[in-house]
């Protein structure tokens, strides 16, 4: 691609060629990087008293959740703690074919101030294909990889009402080949593997209870094409899921369901032509055991005029559930977001948001939020 900051966040995901970029990337035998984002921001509109989330949150005028993950909800008073982060990454590579690679994440969330994101052993037996065992991010959507990477992106951060699941990593097996055909770049990897995700973030935004998740037999596999300026990228994800008070064992969701099967597919089509950033994913979310489906997708389009880019986007976020104690969420964003390229590492961005719920109930309700990033890489 074309987008200079898209390849510079990639390659610091890739731990300096730590098994995604391939053995003939590892140059050194050491070698660290890192990423910082400080966001800052409010939510405004009219308030929603009988909003659905957690007691905790009632208290609140208007809530705007911008990040589901790590439960980072702005409300009426400024706050940079709910998406501000920053992370440190070590690759060592003792041959050519081995390596290892870590990468640790501090957030300014409550019980999230260290978090290990990376911890996998790669092995290249050839320049096509890469195995890897340990722990790694789930890849479930276009921007899983490098999600924290804000620098990454134009926006301050990837559509909510689309990336927002409980889990976000994944401990197990790995493998990726890749060839060229044609001109076209094709890479496929499948996965195995599950987490156990205690006092689990996501959790806090439905209930003030403190719960633990897990997924289980994690099974998935990931297509992508890519040439020149544009890239497809298709995935599918399929596992077990519990939740049950902490330290408890496992008990019933808030849905009412004890446990089941859930299953993800993802389609993303981007594109870079010329000054032009085009963006759009689009997917399903299914748990068959309470007849639960959501369909999601979002586009952004922007535009590059020297280091300026400003962008406008859509995406929504559609439930269908037959289970009487939940209630289906359906959400539609808008967003137009600017970024200032201040030099080759870091960014500023500034970044207004509109979303709106049609579900039976609201869970958190409609608002507005304007936020403010500084990214960079280091």
């Amino acid at each position: 691609m074309r987008a200079v900051h898209l390849r510079v966040a990639l390659g610091l995901l890739g731990l300096c060629g730590a098994g995604l970029l391939g053995p003939a990337a590892q140059a050194q035998e050491w070698k660290t990087s890192g990423f910082a984002s400080l966001v800052v921001g409010r939510s405004t509109g009219g308030c929603v008293a009988d909003a659905g989330m957690a007691p905790s949150y009632q208290a609140d005028c208007t809530r705007y959740i911008a990040d589901w993950a790590h439960a980072g909800v702005y409300t009426q008073d400024w706050s940079a703690a709910q998406e501000s982060r920053a992370g440190l990454q070590l690759s060592w590579a003792p041959t050519r074919e081995w390596s290892a690679t870590t990468q640790i994440t501090a957030r300014s969330r409550p019980d999230q101030h260290l978090n290990l994101e990376w911890a996998y052993l790669s092995y290249a037996p050839s320049p096509s294909w890469t195995l890897q065992v340990g722990r790694k991010r789930l890849p479930l959507y276009f921007y899983s990889d490098f999600q924290d990477i804000g620098y990454a992106y134009s926006t301050i951060r990837p559509s909510p009402d689309v990336y927002g699941w409980d889990v976000v990593n994944y401990n197990g097996l790995s493998a990726a080949w890749r060839t060229a055909l044609g001109g076209w770049n094709l890479r496929l990897e499948g996965l195995y593997g599950g987490e156990t995700s205690r006092k689990n973030p996501y959790s806090r935004l439905v209930t003030d209870e403190t719960l633990d998740v897990r997924w289980s037999g994690i099974v998935g596999a990931v297509v992508e094409l890519e040439q020149d300026w544009f890239s497809a990228r298709l995935s599918y994800i399929r596992s077990d899921f519990q939740q049950g008070l902490h330290g408890q064992g496992w008990g019933e969701l808030a849905d009412g369901s004890m446990k089941g099967r859930q299953s993800f597919i993802g389609l993303a089509l981007n594109a870079d032509p010329g000054d032009w950033v085009l963006r759009s994913e689009l997917g399903r979310s299914k748990r068959p055991s309470i007849g639960y489906d959501a369909d999601f997708y979002l586009l952004t389009v922007g535009h590059r005029f020297g280091p300026w880019t400003p962008t406008v986007g859509l995406s929504q976020y559609k439930e269908k559930a037959r289970v009487d104690a939940y209630a289906p969420l359906d959400t539609r964003s808008l967003l137009i977001a600017l970024r200032y390229e201040l030099n080759a590492s870091s960014a500023l961005k500034v970044q207004w948001d509109r979303v709106r719920e049609r579900g039976p109930q609201p869970f958190a309700g409609n608002a507005n939020a304007l936020t403010a990033s500084w990214d960079l890489v280091f």
